[in-house]
């Protein structure tokens, strides 16, 4: 019985490990991109042009993967089929000092599974 449990558990640990898309975000800078919140400080906008690069890459991940990469969003949406929209600011947003009009969006959606499927600058 003992056996079984061990094959049972490592079996799991393999089809979790294997069902994980690798996070490849190049020499992205996640820790400054994090530590701008709300776009307050500026660094996203200058950030912009390598965010582009890396949106095919955030493509599959799991909303764990992308926190890991890019931070806690800074909305979230629920969409209709239990579909998901988070946001991270990339101009300064309404609750900075040098607040943008309108400021532009990082946006991803997720799959009712937590799967991004779609990236977006706004």
């Amino acid at each position: 019985m003992k056996h079984i449990k061990i094959s049972f558990l490592f079996l799991t640990l393999i089809f979790t490990l294997g069902c994980t898309k690798k996070i490849d975000v190049g020499d992205f800078d996640s820790k400054r991109w994090i530590a701008d919140r709300q776009g307050c400080n500026g660094d996203r906008v200058e950030m912009i042009n390598d965010v582009i690069k890396i949106k095919e890459n955030l493509l599959g991940l799991y909303q764990k993967s992308v926190i890991k990469v890019l931070g806690k969003p800074e909305g979230e949406e629920l969409y209709e089929r239990s579909q998901t929209y988070w946001w991270y600011y990339l101009d300064p947003s309404g609750e900075c000092a040098n607040a943008s009009e309108n400021p532009r969006k990082l946006t991803i959606r997720y799959t009712a599974l937590g799967i991004a499927n779609q990236v977006d600058i706004e």
